[in-house]
């Protein structure tokens, strides 16, 4: 059994990866004060895993700290963290300096291609949104970024006088008050920023959502898209399998 660790900007989410499929999905806010005692309350019962995967695009300090739990829940557990490469499973990273490309990024891409058709458009909303496109022949074609959701409205409420931060959702269209206007300008950017990168193939893509916030805006906007929050985990299971000795 492998333990699969995703640490993102703001959530650390484990999954267990067991004959091959994957189970008991979980998540922790890492920057609560409680972070440790809440991860090892939640890590404590399950069972001892053979391999623990990490992938993390947060800081050292944090790996750091996993590191320590992980030894005092399980002292004697292999550790590997996964990084980026420039070639896998049929993959081509577009990136000059393939290290660079987010780690969660080319997992997801790695999913796409050994669960679905080519070419596609990979986003994921987190803290950030990244876009990544792959064309037919499995050729990472680049990608964008911009600032997910709540950064964007948290921008206008921290930037601007008058102007509080709201969680509200609201009617789309037109507003006639400014929280109502906030938010649908923050929505339609986003939507935007989609639109922009289904538009660099020639051939159409196949649009796939994953992150926190894939079903709330595959909903809302409207989109013609197929929903997968556990993308990264399917890529971090590819390595996995291949790497773990039986």
């Amino acid at each position: 059994m492998n333990l699969l660790v995703d640490i993102g900007n703001t959530r650390l989410k484990w999954a267990l990866q067991q004959s091959g499929t994957l189970e008991y999905f979980g998540a922790a806010n890492h920057n609560q004060d409680d972070f440790s005692a809440t991860l090892i309350s939640a890590w404590q019962f399950l069972p001892i895993p053979d391999y623990i995967y990490i992938a993390c695009v947060s800081f050292t300090e944090l790996k750091q700290l996993l590191t320590t739990i992980i030894r005092q829940l399980w002292p004697h557990c292999s550790i590997q963290e996964i990084h980026t490469e420039k070639y896998s499973h049929g993959i081509s990273n577009a990136y000059h300096h393939p290290e660079k490309l987010g780690v969660d990024r080319w997992l997801a891409m790695l999913g796409a291609v050994e669960h679905y058709s080519m070419p596609v458009c990979i986003v994921d909303f987190g803290t950030a949104i990244t876009l990544d496109v792959i064309d037919e022949q499995r050729r990472h074609l680049g990608g964008m970024i911009m600032p997910g959701l709540t950064l964007l409205k948290q921008s206008l409420s921290n930037n601007t006088a008058d102007l509080n931060f709201c969680s509200e959702v609201y009617k789309q269209g037109l507003a006639k008050d400014t929280q109502a206007a906030i938010y649908n300008g923050c929505l339609y950017a986003v939507k935007g920023f989609i639109e922009a990168g289904l538009m660099q193939t020639i051939s159409p893509s196949r649009l796939i959502l994953t992150g926190g916030d894939a079903e709330f805006l595959a909903t809302t906007l409207e989109l013609d898209a197929v929903v997968d929050t556990q993308l990264v985990f399917k890529g971090m299971a590819l390595l996995s399998s291949e790497q773990s000795v039986p």
